[in-house]
C-alpha cells in the first residue's frame, strides 16, 4: 500500500528534520508535539517543569560541536554566528529552520501521545493507529507510516547510592539545574564524567564555596579550540581520517591534549583509552581546578547523613547539594518495548532506526543514537533514508540480515565502549545511510567533475552539506558551503580585515602524496 499520510511524533531535532523530509517526498506529514514550541530539548525555560522528565538547557550551555557541523544539510548558520552556538541562540535557530521551510502548520502543538499501535488491518496495510490527547480532547487517527523522534534524552537517569536516603542535603539531577547563582556559597558536589557534568561543575564553581566533581573512571577533556586555534570538530571528522589506523587518530588527538594541560595533575585522568570511552568537552575545567575552585574526585561510595565518602576513603562533610549529570534514559511509553525498547542495550533497531522485526516497513525511529560529534546532520540523514524506505525506492534487507547487522554491531560496540552506551562515529555512519540514498558524494566522479571539490569533501571536514551535492533533493548551496568552511567558521568572530587562510589541513604532507598517487593511479586504471 503507497504511503501518504505519516506521522511524526515529536518537534525537536529529529522530528523538525522528518517533517520537512516527508514534505519534500510529497507525503502529508502530521506532526504530535506536546509543548507549545519546537525545539524539544533545546526550548529554554527557566522554570523547572515536574511534569517533564528530559534533557533541559541550563544558562551556561554552549554546543560541543561548531556550527558548520552542526547545522542541516542545507540550512547553514547565519554568518554573524559565532563557531560554538549558545543553547538559546540554538533554539532560535530550530525555530527559524521551522519557519523558512514551512513546518509549523504540520504540527499540531500541546498535543500529547497517548498510544501508539497497529492499526485492526494492519498485517494488509502497514498502517498505525495513533491516540492523542490536545486542546479539543482525545482523538485517534490512522496512519499509513510514523516516525518516532522523541529520542534518548527522555527521562533522567538517576543513580542510588547506600546512604542516600538518609542524606539532609538536596539531590538534584542536571536537567532541573539553571544557573550558578542557586548555588552562592554551598558546598557542591557534581557527579558524571561527560560534557553536562562538566558544564555544571565549571559554573557552579564561579559561585559556591566549593565545588567537587565526583566521576568513577575519570575523562577525557577534550578543548573546543584544536590545531592552530580551529574548532576541533573541523579536524576530528574528515573521511579521510577513518582510513587511517585508530591508534594513529588517538595518538594525534592525544599529542595535541597534552601541550594544553596535564590531566594526571588535574585528577582527571580516564582508566579507558580515548575513543573508547565518554568524553567531556570543556576548555575552563582545568582553570577552575588550578584556582582551587573546584576539585575532582573518585567515585562515590556511600552517604552520610551531612556528606559523602568517596572509594579511595577521602569524605566530603558539610554537603549542601548533590547535581547528577548522569545521564538519560529511554522513555517511549505509548509504543510497545517489540518495537523500541526501554534499555540501551535491548533496543532492535536496524541501523539505528527501523525495528528488525516489523512486518511492513512503515515504522522508524529518529534519533536514536549517541554520536561522537553533532546530533542533527545524523539525524537528518536517518529521515532521509527513513522517507526513502517508505515511498518504495530503497529496500531493507531481510529480518534476518538486520538482525545479524544489530548483532555485529552490538558486539563491536560493547566491546568497544560497554553495553549501555551507544556511541557511534558520526562520518562512517551518516555515509553509510548516505549511500543507501545516493547522497553520499562519490569521489571519482567527483575528481573527474571538479577535483578541487572532491579533494574538500575527502580531506577537508565532512560537513553536513556535502550530502546535498547528489542524490534527492540537491541543494544548490553546497558547494559554496563546503568550499568557505573556514572563511564561514569564524565569519561571526572576526571583526579585523585581514586574510582567513582556507584551513589547515592536519595531515603530514606524506601522507597526502601518498593518497593522491593512489588517486591518479586509479584513475588511470579506470581509464584505461
Amino acid at each position: 500500500m503507497a504511503v501518504k499520510q505519516v506521522a511524526v511524533i515529536g518537534a525537536g531535532v529529529s522530528g523538525l528534520a522528518s517533517i520537512k523530509t516527508c514534505l519534500e517526498e510529497g507525503f502529508e506529514p502530521v506532526c504530535f508535539e506536546r509543548d507549545e514550541k519546537v525545539g524539544g530539548v533545546w526550548v529554554f525555560r527557566d522554570e523547572v517543569r515536574t511534569d517533564h522528565e528530559e534533557s533541559a538547557l541550563y544558562h551556561a550551555l554552549v554546543t560541543n560541536s561548531s556550527k558548520e557541523m552542526m547545522c542541516y544539510s542545507d540550512y547553514p548558520f547565519p554568518k554573524d554566528c559565532p563557531p560554538y552556538i549558545p543553547g538559546k541562540r540554538l533554539g532560535k535557530y530550530y525555530e527559524d529552520y521551522a519557519e523558512h521551510f514551512g513546518l509549523l502548520k504540520h504540527i499540531r502543538f500541546s498535543t500529547k501521545v497517548l498510544k501508539l499501535e497497529e492499526a485492526e488491518d494492519y498485517d494488509t496495510t502497514g498502517r498505525w493507529s495513533v491516540t492523542t490527547e490536545g486542546p479539543g480532547g482525545k482523538s485517534t487517527d490512522i496512519f499509513d507510516a510514523v516516525m518516532v523522534c522523541t529520542g534518548m534524552f527522555s527521562q533522567a537517569k538517576m543513580p542510588t547510592y547506600p546512604g542516600q536516603d538518609e542524606f539532609e542535603g538536596e539531590i538534584l539531577h542536571s536537567n532541573d539545574y539553571r544557573k550558578a547563582d542557586s548555588y552562592a556559597n554551598k558546598t557542591v558536589l557534581v557527579v558524571g564524567g561527560s560534557h553536562s557534568a562538566g558544564d555544571v561543575a565549571v559554573d557552579t564553581s564561579r559561585k559556591s564555596k566549593k565545588t567537587y566533581i565526583s566521576m568513577r573512571n575519570g575523562t577525557w577533556v577534550i578543548t573546543r579550540a584544536g590545531p592552530m586555534g580551529w574548532p576541533r570538530d573541523l579536524f576530528l571528522n574528515r573521511r579521510f581520517n577513518f582510513l587511517l589506523p585508530e591508534w594513529y587518530r588517538r595518538n594525534m588527538v592525544e599529542k595535541d591534549l597534552a601541550t594544553r594541560f596535564n590531566v594526571d595533575n588535574l585528577g582527571l585522568r580516564s582508566t579507558r583509552k580515548l575513543f573508547c570511552s565518554e568524553v567531556m568537552v570543556n576548555d575552563d575545567i582545568a582553570n577552575r581546578i588550578f584556582c582551587g575552585a573546584l576539585t575532582a574526585k573518585p567515585g562515590i561510595k556511600h552517604f552520610t547523613q551531612k556528606g559523602v565518602v568517596f572509594t579511595d576513603g577521602t569524605k566530603i562533610d558539610n554537603l549542601d547539594s548533590v547535581i547528577y549529570a548522569t545521564g538519560y534514559n529511554i522513555k517511549v511509553p505509548f509504543v510497545g518495548t517489540h518495537l523500541i525498547s526501554d534499555k540501551i542495550d535491548e533496543l532492535q533497531l536496524y541501523q539505528y532506526v527501523f525495528p528488525a522485526k516489523q512486518k511492513h516497513p512503515t515504522f522508524a525511529c529518529v534519533g536514536f543514537v549517541m554520536t561522537v560529534g553533532a546530533h542533527a546532520p545524523v539525524f537528518e540523514i536517518q529521515a532521509r533514508w527513513a522517507t526513502q524506505v517508505f515511498k518504495g525506492n530503497v529496500s531493507l534487507p531481510p529480518v534476518s540480515g538486520m538482525l545479524k547487522d544489530i548483532e555485529m554491531k552490538k558486539k563491536f560496540l560493547y566491546q568497544k565502549f560497554g553495553k549501555h552506551i551507544i556511541f557511534i562515529p558520526p562520518i562512517p555512519y551518516q555515509d553509510g545511510i548516505a549511500t543507501k540514498i545516493g547522497a553520499k558524494p562519490t569521489f571519482k566522479s567527483l575528481f573527474l567533475k571538479d577535483p578541487i571539490l572532491a579533494l574538500k569533501c575527502f580531506f577537508g571536514p565532512a560537513v553536513p552539506a556535502s550530502y546535498r551535492l547528489q542524490g534527492p533533493h540537491v541543494w544548490s548551496g553546497a558547494r559554496d558551503t563546503i568550499m568557505n568552511v573556514w572563511q564561514n567558521t569564524v565569519s561571526g568572530t572576526k571583526f579585523r580585515d585581514t586574510p582567513i587562510a582556507n584551513g589547515p589541513e592536519g595531515y603530514p604532507i606524506a601522507l597526502k602524496l601518498i593518497f593522491l598517487v593512489c588517486i591518479v593511479a586509479g584513475l588511470y586504471l579506470v581509464m584505461m
